[in-house]
């Protein structure tokens, strides 16, 4: 097991995570993203602003204003492209197919 996993298991067997590992440490730190990369992670996948917009959660302006370099996406939004961008997660995971 990971060192995540590690921490976890022994604070569900009833240890403190402060007496094992400070698994704050163990997250990857919200990337930043620019314009450009947030255009190519949405060519990437082939989804319009759009779509993109509603898969984040965000507005269609707001996806506007990160690719034209106006606002920088953060939190949330940031760890989500994350995904997108490392393969971890694909667009159609939010999609109803029923």
């Amino acid at each position: 097991m990971g060192l995540l996993s590690d921490t976890l298991m022994r604070h569900v067997n009833g240890e403190t995570m402060k007496n094992t590992y400070d698994a704050y440490d163990a997250v990857i730190p919200v990337r930043h993203y620019s314009a450009k990369d947030i255009k190519e992670i949405r060519n990437r996948h082939g989804v319009s602003q759009g779509f993109l917009a509603k898969w984040l959660g965000v507005s269609i302006k707001t996806v506007q204003a990160w690719e034209s370099g106006a606002n920088e996406p953060n939190g949330p939004s940031s760890r989500l492209l994350w995904l997108l961008e490392e393969s971890k997660m694909q667009v159609d995971v939010f999609i109803d197919n029923e």
